[in-house]
């Protein structure tokens, strides 16, 4: 009489003992990511604290150190402060009038290139190592001077514009502090006080490369001054808001109209704007629901990425991290704005996941000998009117940056566009 309630208790025994053993493999694995998610951050500290404390930290080391929240722990947060950092910019007006003037951001057929081409020069340097050698470098490891090329290609495009130190100052000082109030704000940690000084440390040398004259000798030297030259000059003007128009559709490019879904995401856009930066682009205010779903929805990213994700193996970055063998062949970003620049043709099912992403609206076109697909150099960046110029140029001041030759071989051969 007995064996009809027997057998529901002996068929729920091996169900309990199924979630016993899943509860204990998810305990394991989130004790797997608190062991591991802090492991490196620890390895940085205790190998430049001493160095940070006597302030002798050198430019080489700083960026190792940078290197820890932009392309390990957060990289696509830092990214994105990095971008607005220069979306920010546009909130000067002798800033977005030059770009205008220069029609680099003037219409959206140009703001992808611009995008991209930038993305690859700040990349390039921030990923490659300013001396030309990673530290960890071997006596058998290749130089890489790629940090150096994409400093003098900066220098060479910029002399053909007249650009006031001001301006620059303030545009490297914003590099600087924004990834840092970023994480604050929405990371899942803080920039330690190391991450913090390295940054300065970092980018004051990149200013020096840029030619940059008056940089301050300290981060709250330079903090006062960027907060004292926004009060004076980040003023409402027409140029920044067109300017701000094309960069925020840029941006958007893959969130469809349909449904207002393009409305809403610009909404969240103005509601990650200072109100400065965003009466000075002459927007308006942001709806009410802006800022609480962006906490939100960061505040959830930020919790995933903290506790449930194992930590990145290898670099996060916009351009290839190795060397490329052969210091002449052409090469491919890693990521791609609105119009594919500088990405490969695929073929078989990749030339069908480019259709997929056009349809779907990830891009507006697919890869074609128009957007280089062949890939890029680093000394033919920029504005298609100077891809051909200035080459012999940019390998001399990349050479002086460095303080030794570059090879040749990195200009590669003249070639037919396939």
């Amino acid at each position: 009489m007995r064996l009809p309630f027997a057998l529901p208790l002996a068929l729920r025994a091996p169900s309990r003992r199924s979630s016993i053993i899943a509860a204990l493999c998810a305990l394991a694995y989130l004790l797997l990511v608190r062991a591991l998610r802090w492991r490196r951050y620890k390895a940085i500290h205790k190998k430049y604290m001493a160095k940070f404390r006597a302030r002798t930290l050198t430019p080489e080391e700083a960026q190792d150190v940078v290197h820890l929240a932009m392309l390990y722990d957060m990289p696509t947060l830092s990214g994105y402060s990095v971008a607005f950092a220069l979306f920010k910019t546009y909130g000067i007006p002798t800033i977005s009038q030059l770009l205008l003037d220069t029609r680099q951001l003037g219409t959206q057929a140009t703001v992808a290139r611009r995008y991209a081409d930038t993305a690859l020069l700040i990349g390039t340097w921030v990923t490659c190592p300013l001396a030309g050698r990673a530290l960890s470098a071997g006596p058998d490891d290749k130089n890489d001077p790629r940090a150096s090329l994409a400093l003098a290609r900066v220098n060479w495009l910029h002399a053909k514009y007249k650009i006031s130190n001001d301006d620059y100052l303030y545009t490297l000082g914003l590099f600087m502090f924004e990834p840092a109030i970023w994480a604050k704000r929405w990371g899942w940690r803080e920039l330690s006080e190391l991450e913090k000084y390295a940054s300065f440390v970092y980018w004051s040398e990149i200013g020096r490369k840029l030619n940059l004259q008056h940089i301050p000798s300290t981060p709250e030297e330079l903090q006062t001054w960027l907060k004292a030259y926004e009060e004076d000059h980040m003023l409402p003007a027409e140029s920044n808001h067109i300017v701000a128009t094309y960069s925020t559709g840029e941006l958007l490019f893959p969130v469809p109209k349909a449904f207002g879904l393009r409305d809403f995401a610009e909404g969240l856009i103005r509601g990650m704007l200072d109100d400065r930066v965003r009466i000075a682009m002459m927007e308006p205010e942001a709806p009410a629901y802006a800022r609480p779903v962006i906490n939100t929805l960061m505040a959830i990213f930020a919790f995933t990425e903290k506790n449930l994700l194992l930590p990145r193996w290898k670099l996060s970055s916009f351009v290839p991290v190795d060397v490329p063998k052969d210091p002449g062949m052409r090469q491919n970003p890693t990521r791609w704005t609105s119009r594919p620049w500088y990405k490969a043709r695929g073929r078989g099912f990749g030339a069908l996941a480019d259709r997929f992403w056009v349809l779907v609206g990830r891009h507006d076109d697919i890869p074609r000998i128009e957007y280089h697909s062949e890939g890029y150099r680093l000394h033919e960046l920029g504005p298609i009117r100077y891809e051909q110029e200035g080459h012999d140029e940019v390998f001399k001041m990349a050479e002086e940056l460095q303080g030794c030759p570059v090879a040749h071989t990195w200009k590669g051969k003249n070639e037919e566009k396939v």
